[in-house]
């Protein structure tokens, strides 16, 4: 199989007034009367007005061999950018509860996998990624039905687990933003996978220099750019790999002004993959605990991305970021004008300063309250002043979800 072959599950039926120049059909399954069909690739107006005439109701594509969404999301970053963000479904106080125990059993199963796929990449093992898939599709699922679930388990993270974790919440954030960006499911669904692999080549680079706590040499950071190589190989070696998986893999600490690496890429030879890439990358990187050092809270992680928006980073897209994760986002922990600590639960995106919160500790009495859970939006007696870092309070954030 070529490393650009995907599964059945890429094929897809499209009515014949919905087909699109770039689109490989590979075959005919709704007609009116006897059709001779040879697949083949749509190239022109004049052969869907041709497959209209023959009575063609509906085909089947390749997404694997089609160009309408590969070049619309690998050549031209600013197409497929939705203006809002598509609406959630309102989900009952019950149902919210089994999907967040949902998203926290899939997310202990998805680390336990990728535990052990890092395991086989150190012993040289050959690996198949079908269960990483298979894993996806559930998590893209999660993503869908109550994506604040699982932007909340990425704000969760224990110490010594920093490459397993920051690849698995990479996917789960790409995810979710390709969600917000309104990108095909099956999209969504390679960037999942690209973010759980794009790092593999890390465990490649010896130890005392990936966790080395102060800052690298001019040639132990060499090194260090070496396992984006090393993670394309692998890659490479795989089947069932698509272009976007690779790209995420590929291009995550490419910079636009093309000072990043390993190919010094800039401007328009970076794809929207590529620019989502490495927005996610780095907030991820940003935010959490490292041996050396302490993560930051993510407005400050905002503010970073904001700042290289123009130049390292697409500012339409960093903008775009932090609306979809909300200005405080789930998972973290806010101080209000009254002296609570209070754990952000639901984003509101009619009011990003007002996300729902539940109320845990007070900083004047120095204990914990009564939990309670309540809509900043509706509630004007209660503001956030500020974010808050949970270690300041010894407060377990993972207690309280």
């Amino acid at each position: 199989m070529s490393v650009l072959q995907l599964s059945t599950e890429n094929y897809q039926n499209v009515a014949i007034r919905d087909i699109k120049l770039g689109m490989f059909v590979v075959a005919v399954t709704k007609q009116k009367g006897d059709i001779h069909f040879k697949p083949g690739m749509v190239s022109s107006e004049a052969t869907c007005r041709s497959l209209q005439s023959m009575g063609v109701l509906e085909v089947k594509i390749d997404l694997s061999r089609s160009k309408h969404q590969q070049e619309t999301l690998l050549e031209n970053p600013e197409s497929n950018l939705a203006p809002e963000e598509q609406e959630q479904e309102i989900l009952t106080t019950t149902e919210k509860t089994e999907l967040r125990k949902r998203a926290q059993k899939l997310y202990a199963e998805a680390k336990v996998l990728q535990t052990k796929l890092l395991n086989a990449l150190k012993n040289g093992e050959v690996v198949d990624i079908a269960p990483i898939e298979a894993m996806a599709d559930e998590m893209v699922d999660s993503i869908f039905k109550n994506p604040d679930a699982m932007v909340f388990l990425s704000r969760i993270r224990e110490k010594d687990t920093y490459l397993m974790e920051h690849s698995l919440n990479v996917g789960m954030l790409l995810a979710n933003f390709g969600r917000f960006l309104k990108l095909s499911r099956q999209t969504i669904k390679e960037l999942l996978v690209g973010g759980l692999l794009h790092d593999t080549g890390k465990i490649m680079v010896p130890d005392e220099i990936l966790h080395k706590p102060g800052r690298l040499t001019v040639d132990e950071f060499a090194i260090m750019k070496k396992h984006v190589e090393f993670s394309v190989q692998f890659l490479d070696k795989s089947e069932g790999i698509s272009k976007i998986v690779r790209t995420v893999a590929a291009n995550h600490h490419e910079r636009l002004d093309g000072l990043g690496y390993p190919r010094g890429l800039k401007g328009l030879e970076l794809c929207l993959i590529s620019r989502i890439s490495t927005i996610v990358d780095v907030f991820d990187a940003l935010t959490a605990d490292r041996c050396y050092k302490k993560g930051m809270q993510a407005t400050q992680a905002f503010r970073i991305l904001l700042q290289g928006g123009g130049t390292q980073f697409d500012e339409t897209l960093v903008k775009k970021f932090i609306k979809c994760m909300g200005i405080h986002p789930t998972g973290s922990l806010v101080k209000l004008k009254t002296g609570k600590l209070a754990l952000v639960v639901e984003s509101n995106d009619s009011a990003p300063l007002q996300p729902v919160v539940k109320i845990i500790y007070s900083t004047t009495g120095k204990h914990y309250l009564d939990v309670k859970v309540i809509d900043l939006a509706k509630t004007p007696t209660e503001e956030i002043e500020s974010a808050v870092d949970p270690k300041e309070y010894g407060i377990d954030i993972q207690k309280f979800y």
